[in-house]
């Protein structure tokens, strides 16, 4: 037999036998690209000796991308909007932290810095919505507000706990209020219902209604 010959045999076994039945090829396919993730909140504020008003929120996730809407928020009247980034840690115990960055505008106006944080160990739950607005508008001072509820959720529908926060929106004997929460969630729906200063004189209420895309 002819090199030639020997040499043509060779290459005709080589391509008879499947390939990587070895060590795998590696995929070519690319990862799935993060697509957005929409939630609209609609909460309704019944406040005593005050007038009663609605506080929509919109949020907008696409991957560690971060973006908000609100209004009635900051102030009454007022629009903001907010733009952050989530870092995560953790798997059993997980915990978000998300800085943010914005501007307000209406009856007060200005920057915003924030911190959103959120820490999950199972049913247990606490996140805290804080910031600091800068009002360029009205010439107030500079003012910190916090929304927390730490709360415990024994099934996958229902939740319950406490809830703080120190706002403007309206007048308060006190400069933080705190109360029971109740939350319900089915389907893509979210519902809670807030206390605050519960038992006592100028109690206010919250409900509010989200809604996932």
């Amino acid at each position: 037999m002819t090199l030639r010959a020997l040499g043509a045999w060779s290459t005709l076994l080589l391509f008879s036998f499947p390939r990587g039945s070895g060590a795998e090829e590696p995929s070519s396919a690319a990862p799935p690209a993060p697509t957005w993730s929409l939630d609209a909140t609609l909460a309704f504020y019944v406040v005593p000796d005050q007038t009663n008003f609605l506080q929509p929120v919109i949020l907008a996730d696409r991957g560690p991308v971060h973006l908000e809407a609100r209004y009635n928020y900051e102030s009454l009247r007022t629009a903001s909007f907010l733009v952050g980034w989530t870092f995560a840690f953790g798997s059993r115990v997980t915990l978000t932290v998300t800085p943010l960055f914005g501007c307000m505008a209406g009856e007060i106006g200005g920057p915003i810095v924030g911190l959103e944080l959120f820490l999950g160990w199972g049913p247990l739950s606490f996140s805290s919505q804080g910031e600091w607005v800068f009002d360029l508008v009205g010439g107030s001072d500079p003012y910190a507000y916090v929304w927390s509820e730490i709360d415990v959720k024994p099934w996958e529908w229902f939740r319950f706990g406490v809830a703080m926060q120190r706002t403007k929106l309206f007048h308060t004997p006190r400069e933080v209020i705190y109360g029971p929460l109740v939350g319900f969630s089915f389907w893509k729906l979210d519902l809670a219902a807030y206390w605050f200063r519960a038992g006592g004189t100028n109690t206010s209420f919250v409900v509010s209604a989200g809604l996932r895309f």
